[in-house]
């Protein structure tokens, strides 16, 4: 299994330091280095602050950028001065944008996602202070699964949250948080990543993915279900197949073909759960904890965190809560 790289952070804002312009020309420089060669206006004049936290995962790289407004080009000569041809994806999470790109614009609002193609011009006007979760994949890489050619893909339109693509948008909108404070378990989640991208283009292209991508489309759907209600103990694979409109027998495949049984799985959430809990009030019973999890009993609730964790939940908080107050490192920067 590949491993992924140590993340980058880069801030820059105003300051009496730097004359005025000099913090957004650094800007577009770092931009420029983070992603493909770009020119970046300023929305207007105001206090500039951008940051990018950046890392590379099995077969693609993801990260987080926010600033203040701009207007970001991908011109002629930034596209000569560029080395690989690459298809991003932008889910934003704070702000509103327009990207135009192919006689087309696609406008955004938090959760919504779009595709735009590297090598053909392009360009984001983005009103106010705004963040967005960016991923970026060779075309060649994506070209194993979806035609990538001129004009094959759904660039420049908006993929809103609620679509069935927008299931991947949520994806990767999690796996940028999870990059940054479980780098190892970031790694493990985006082996499908590549899979569910690919599905999500075809998805916006008006079409139905097939093969694995419609496989992992299937699988993220089916996990995005179980997300929302792995805390209700009643929960039975019954009415998870039922909602989300596949066999029990597709269900486990799902599944089991991926290397985790659906029961690990929905422990493994319900765990997950019971973890925030226990550092968030450290007065709180674990009785109260259990079944608020989605654990039918404490004994058992006890049980699967053991084999989750290697730890008693009691053991977890009070390690975990004394390594927080510590201030261990989490994020690598340079």
């Amino acid at each position: 299994m590949e491993s992924s790289e140590p993340l980058v952070e880069l801030k820059l804002n105003d300051s009496p330091e730097l004359a005025a312009g000099e913090a957004f020309a650094e800007w577009e420089s770092l931009l420029s280095e983070s992603y493909v060669p770009l020119a970046v206006d300023p929305e207007r004049d105001e206090v500039f602050h951008g940051r990018i936290v950046r890392g590379s995962l099995p077969g693609f790289e993801l990260s987080t950028v926010g600033a203040s407004g701009q207007r970001i080009r991908r011109t002629k000569s930034g596209i000569a001065r560029t080395d690989g041809e690459f298809l991003f994806v932008s889910i934003l999470t704070e702000g509103f944008g327009r990207l135009h790109q192919d006689g087309r614009i696609a406008v955004l609002r938090p959760g919504d996602m779009v595709f735009y193609d590297t090598t053909r011009p392009y360009h984001w006007d983005i009103d106010g202070s705004w963040s967005q979760v960016v991923a970026r994949v060779p075309l060649s890489v994506l070209g194993e699964h979806v035609p990538t050619g001129r004009g094959a893909l759904p660039t420049a339109t908006t993929v809103h949250a609620e679509s069935p693509a927008g299931v991947v948008a949520g994806f990767f909108r999690d796996l940028a948080r999870i990059q940054q404070s479980a780098p190892e378990q970031a790694v493990v989640l985006a082996d499908n990543g590549v899979k569910l991208l690919a599905s999500a283009v075809t998805l916006a292209g008006g079409t139905l993915p097939i093969g694995q991508s419609a496989q992992a489309l299937s699988r993220e759907q089916v996990l995005s279900f179980m997300r929302a209600r792995c805390t209700d103990p009643a929960l039975t694979v019954d009415e998870i197949a039922r909602a989300c409109l596949v066999s029990r027998r597709s269900l486990y495949r799902l599944f089991d073909e991926a290397g985790d049984g659906l029961s690990t799985v929905l422990r493994r959430m319900r765990v997950e759960c019971a973890q925030v809990l226990l550092l968030r009030d450290t007065t709180r019973a674990t009785a109260s904890i259990a079944l608020a999890s989605g654990f039918a009993s404490e004994r058992h609730f006890f049980r699967a965190f053991r084999v989750e964790t290697g730890m008693t939940p009691g053991e977890y908080r009070l390690v975990t809560g004394h390594a927080l107050q510590a201030g261990e490192p989490r994020l690598h920067t340079a």
